[in-house]
């Protein structure tokens, strides 16, 4: 039976204001190099790829009709059209390659307007040093006056701050609305033991159910190399040294059965 794939691949790119975003060094070329693979050893096994990146990252270098671009910005995008995908489609399995960014811009504020509304409402305070805490907490959780993100920011505003908020956790979503589908997700750390970056990465593979989670440490990527873990739950099951071994393992994989 023909498989549908899902491929997640590139950065995702957090809104601040009508030009800024938050963004990461991600460009979806490890997505692309899967994507390829799958369609150049697999094609006859496969019904429909969907390959959802944003406009910026590397697509599949291989034309073909079984794959279906699909452009997300943001996390929330990118999970909103994870859960239509996997609600009306029956997904066997998806690489969860994307660079999903941590942080969304939640508002912009100047340091003199929040110094104004915390002077204001704390002048002649009479509250314990812990309520104090917890009354200025709220106050730049939630101010009363902010920098309207509507348009471009002005440039010439001085001591510009944004408060940022944690995106979804994209990967923790994919199991619950699709138990059966195989999941593949990636861990990437920087500059950490192999011991640590193993026991990390089985952390996160336990916590979203996923059947494997690929960690890389970021100090070893590079030249060519892209060293890489394939990690199930009874440990490190395949090693690759750079993106095309990747590709193959995830094609071998897929399709073992």
């Amino acid at each position: 039976m023909k498989k549908n794939i899902i491929i997640t691949s590139g950065p995702t790119n957090e809104r601040l204001d009508a030009v800024m975003k938050i963004t990461n060094m991600s460009t979806g070329a490890l997505g692309s190099i899967v994507a390829d693979e799958l369609l150049e050893t697999k094609s006859e096994n496969i019904d429909k790829l969907y390959y959802l990146s944003p406009k910026l990252a590397y697509k599949p270098r291989i034309e073909s009709d079984k794959v279906e671009l699909i452009t997300i910005e943001s996390a929330e995008d990118l999970l909103r059209e994870l859960r239509n995908l996997l609600t009306e489609k029956k997904i066997d399995a998806i690489v969860h390659s994307a660079a999903v960014g941590d942080y969304v811009g939640e508002y912009a504020i100047t340091a003199k307007m929040l110094a104004n509304e915390i002077a204001e409402k704390t002048y002649n305070s009479k509250l314990s040093r812990d309520d104090l805490e917890e009354f200025i907490l709220g106050i730049i959780r939630s101010p009363e006056q902010i920098v309207s993100d509507e348009h471009k920011i002005s440039s010439y505003e001085r001591d510009l701050m944004f408060k940022l908020n944690l995106t979804p956790k994209v990967i923790s979503e994919i199991k619950k609305i699709s138990p059966d589908t195989s999941l593949f997700g990636f861990k990437l750390l920087d500059g950490v033991t192999h011991e640590e970056l193993i026991e990390v990465a089985s952390k996160l593979r336990e916590k979203n159910s996923a059947d494997y989670i690929i960690a890389n440490d970021l100090s070893t990527i590079g030249n060519g190399k892209h060293p890489a873990y394939f990690v199930s739950e009874t440990g490190v099951d395949y090693t690759c040294e750079n993106k095309k071994e990747i590709a193959k393992t995830l094609t071998k994989l897929i399709f073992k059965n």
